[in-house]
This record gives structure tokens, C-alpha cells and sequence, in this order.
């Protein structure tokens, strides 16, 4: 495998405050970056992987904040994104599966790739396999039996809430991946109808390509060219400068690592011997890219306005089966709701919060909603059920009693339902994996890489204690709420 070795980084160290501006009457800027299909073991600060990708500017924002290394997204990424935004698991919102297509259709944009990638090279393939088969669905077609749906507007998005701060007036923005909009929800205006004052955003699953690509700039689609991560960092920044002093929050979805797969290039770093077929080195080099564009945000962000920003640096679900490593297996990767497919990355900078401190707390992706809305100042609503819990107290106290006894993931499509799907709880020792009729146990103490199922030899009394326990929780979840209808 060819490592990259990346040695150099663009991040301009910032001197956080060690008390929270809110102590000073002020609300801080809020970055919410969003890495795809990058899991815990990729990110060298967690110590999980034994051949990490080469991180810098992550390894320093590790440095300068917390980390958590035991989260858990969903196994794909619209669920992950919206439980996000809404602070709820997919049972609730009806966001269970990725989103698919778009219904776009015309000439696909031209663009030369940049030496080393792998280009694509049939537009009709590249249409018929994400956009034409598509449009039916969002029409309402429920007789395939794959749908699934966007993040319904009755939802109390992060950026409207967030606009509710005691403290400050925050202007919003939302650059990148999008994945979460269909016909029943607006479509190209969806990011913008959920409290988004500005957004540039990818609509489907991955760019057409890295290189030529369809943009929705407020609801418009427009071609763009150059090269995706780079051009989302460029909008960020030009968004950013012209803030001034309005405390804002930025949603930063890169699209970076997620296929289609190719070696960016890498300034001072020669790429050339790594080919894209390789799926190890070719991960390496776009998580390596990635890592890179992120340097760039932050040093074109500066020193003084990053002292008064909070920076959340997220995974939205486990590595893909081809790239992933160990601890983790192929088979039991991206898309499945085993720890290869559920456990990411998650660091928390800025104001307020302990510098190189770590925690061993259960934590979901869920609970980023409740954290951002404490750190604004923002209410929390109360209408609705929410599964959030705000990780502000970890920031005070990281060695705190932890805060959840249990986390949860699940995976179906919208019109089936949860209980057609599949979904896994795990406590600080046990989990359990229902997929369906399937029921399997681990011990994560014992068996991390879940290859012993306790339940094909028979299990002790303990552990069916902790079968039964694990299975009352669940159901009582699923019964705290009626799946959402189409």
C-alpha cells in the first residue's frame, strides 16, 4: 500500500479563548465540516487504524480541541446528514436510506481532468445510472420498492433554529454535498426552505464527476468546472469575508473521499505513481486532499476570526469496503450497520473547549444538533421528541460520568420502514445487530471486530440479560414515535 507522506500543513495555529464568548455576552461563529465516507480509523489523532491516511490539519484541530473517538453515524450518508440537521433518528424524520437521483437532464458539463484521475468518459452511462430511472420516484412512485425520501420540511433544521439565538443574529450557509432534497420537499430549493440564507450545493449522492460537475446556486443549476473540494473551499471563504462581524454558521459538506475514486493532485507532493485502481492509495490520496483544502479554509479564515469559531470536523459514515482498514472488514464497511460502517471521526474546537482532551463517552451524530444549538445560545425545541444530547458538559469535565448509556443507528427504506430494514444498539460493552429476522450479539470488550455472533452457540444467563435489555430499548424507541407517512 502507498502511504502518503504528506508532512507539511496549512494550518495557522489559533490561540482559542478558554472561556466561551457567551460568558462575554457574544455568540460564536460555528464551521460544521462534514468529511464522506471517511471512518474513525483514517484520521491519524484517533490511534484506531494502523495505516492512517496523512492528516495534518486534522491532527492540529485534534490538537487544539476534543476528540471522540467512539461515534456513531448512520451507515449511509443522507441519514447521517439529517439526523444533523435535525437532531432525530431516521424512524422519525422517514430519512433511512440515501436519497436518490435528481431528475436532472441536458448536456453534461465538459471539463478536462487533472493528470492522474480517473476521468469518466460515457456521459450517457453517468445519466442513466444516477439521474433518468430516478424521476418516477420523486413523482411519487412508491411501487419501487427501494424509496427513499428527503428531510421533510416540518423538520426544525440547525440553521433556522439556529436563528433563533438569544445572543446573536447568524447569517447561514450551507456549500458542498447536499443529498437530502426530493420533489416532495422542495428540490433545488430545499437547503434554502430549512433556514439556509446562502447555499452552492451538490444535489446527488457524488459529483457527476470531480472535475465537471452540476451546481445549485439558490436554486438555480449551473455547470462548474475546475476541481469540486477546491472550488468548495473558495465559496466558503468568499462567504466568510463578506460577514464581517455577523457571527455566522457555515455547513461544509466536501465531497472528498467519496467515489468517483481518483488521485487529486497534492501541491508539493508528486502523485504521479499512485494509480486509481489501487482503492487503498487512491483513499489515501483524496482523504490527503481533503486534509489539505481544510488548511487552506482555516489559514484563509485567519487567526483573529477562528478565536472566536467553534469547528466541528464530522464523518458521515464508515469508509467503503474497498479502502476500508483495519480494525475494520471489508464486508463490514460502508453500508452496513456494523462499526466499519457506523464509527467516524468527530472533533470539536474553538472557544471554550479543552485543548488535546478526549473522551470515551457513547456519542451520536445526532447529539452535533443539540451541542451547536447550546454553543449559539439557540433554544432547543420542545415540540417535538428529539434524540440529542448536548456534549457541552464533556467540554467542561471530559473525564464526566458519560452522558448516554446507549447509541443507535439503523438502516431502511421510507415506504418499507424500520422494522424491514435493519438497526443495531450497542451499550459500553454489548451491541445488537437486528437485520430483519436476523438477531446477532457481540462483545465489543472481547470481540471489536464482531466475528463471534453469542447467539449461535447459545449464550449464558448475563448475556441473555443483556439481550432482553437491549431489545426493550429498542423497542420502547420505536414506540416513542409513528414512522412518519409518505
Amino acid at each position: 500500500m502507498i502511504k502518503l507522506l504528506l508532512t507539511s500543513t496549512l494550518f495557522v495555529s489559533a490561540i482559542f479563548a478558554s472561556a466561551a464568548l457567551l460568558a462575554q455576552g457574544r455568540a460564536p461563529n460555528i464551521l460544521l465540516i462534514i468529511g464522506d465516507d471517511i471512518g474513525v480509523e483514517q484520521v491519524s489523532a484517533f490511534g484506531i487504524g494502523p495505516e492512517p491516511a496523512r492528516t495534518p490539519n486534522l491532527d492540529a484541530l485534534a490538537a487544539r480541541g476534543m476528540r471522540f473517538p467512539r461515534v456513531w453515524a448512520q451507515p449511509m450518508c443522507s441519514p447521517t446528514r439529517a439526523t444533523l440537521l435535525a437532531g432525530r433518528y431516521g424512524f422519525r424524520t422517514g430519512v433511512g436510506s440515501g436519497v436518490r437521483g435528481s431528475g436532472v437532464t441536458g448536456p453534461y458539463p465538459p471539463g478536462d481532468p487533472v493528470p492522474g484521475a480517473a476521468a469518466l468518459t460515457e456521459v450517457d452511462e453517468v445519466l442513466e445510472t444516477d439521474v433518468v430511472p430516478l424521476i418516477a420516484v420523486y413523482n411519487g412512485d412508491t411501487d419501487n420498492p427501494r424509496t427513499s425520501r428527503g428531510l421533510r420540511l416540518d423538520e426544525s433544521a440547525l440553521p433556522a433554529q439556529l436563528k433563533l439565538s438569544r445572543t446573536a443574529e447568524y447569517s447561514t450557509a450551507a456549500f458542498g454535498k447536499w443529498h437530502l432534497a426530493d420533489l416532495d420537499n422542495g428540490w433545488l430549493e430545499h437547503p434554502g426552505q430549512i433556514g439556509f440564507d446562502r447555499y452552492s450545493v451538490l444535489m446527488l449522492n457524488e459529483p457527476e464527476s470531480y472535475f465537471a460537475w452540476w451546481e445549485n446556486v439558490d436554486g438555480t443549476l449551473e455547470e462548474r468546472h475546475g476541481y469540486t473540494p477546491a472550488r468548495k473551499i473558495d465559496d466558503a471563504l468568499a462567504w466568510i469575508g463578506e460577514q464581517r462581524d455577523q457571527p455566522w454558521f457555515l455547513w461544509l459538506a466536501l465531497n472528498l473521499p467519496h467515489y468517483p475514486q481518483h488521485v487529486p493532485e497534492l501541491p508539493g507532493l508528486d502523485t504521479s505513481g499512485i494509480s486509481p485502481s489501487d482503492p487503498h492509495a487512491a483513499l489515501d490520496a483524496m482523504i490527503a486532499r481533503m486534509d489539505y483544502e481544510i488548511g487552506r479554509l482555516l489559514e484563509g479564515i485567519g487567526d483573529e476570526a477562528l478565536a472566536d469559531t467553534v469547528i466541528a470536523f464530522v464523518g458521515d459514515n464508515g469508509t467503503t469496503g474497498n479502502s476500508i482498514d483495519p480494525p475494520f472488514h471489508p464486508d463490514r464497511a460502508k453500508f452496513t450497520i456494523y462499526e466499519g460502517g457506523l464509527r467516524v471521526p468527530l472533533i470539536i474546537a474553538g472557544p471554550g473547549i479543552p485543548e488535546g482532551a478526549a473522551t470515551d463517552a457513547l456519542v451520536s451524530t445526532t447529539d452535533i444538533y443539540s451541542t451547536l444549538l447550546d454553543l449559539a445560545d439557540a433554544p432547543i425545541p420542545d415540540d417535538r421528541t428529539l434524540d440529542s444530547v448536548s456534549l457541552v458538559p464533556y467540554f467542561d469535565d471530559p473525564s464526566r460520568p458519560p452522558l448516554r448509556t446507549w447509541i443507535y443507528a439503523e438502516h431502511f427504506m421510507t415506504n418499507q420502514g424500520v422494522a424491514l430494514g435493519g438497526h443495531t444498539i450497542r451499550d459500553d460493552r454489548y451491541k445488537l445487530v437486528r437485520i430483519r429476522e436476523r438477531t446477532e450479539l457481540f462483545d465489543l470488550d472481547e470481540d471489536p471486530s464482531e466475528s463471534l455472533n453469542l447467539l449461535e452457540d447459545g449464550i449464558s444467563g448475563e448475556e441473555q440479560r443483556v439481550l432482553n435489555r437491549l431489545q426493550e430499548t429498542v423497542t420502547a424507541l420505536h414506540d416513542s414515535e409513528k414512522m412518519p407517512e409518505d
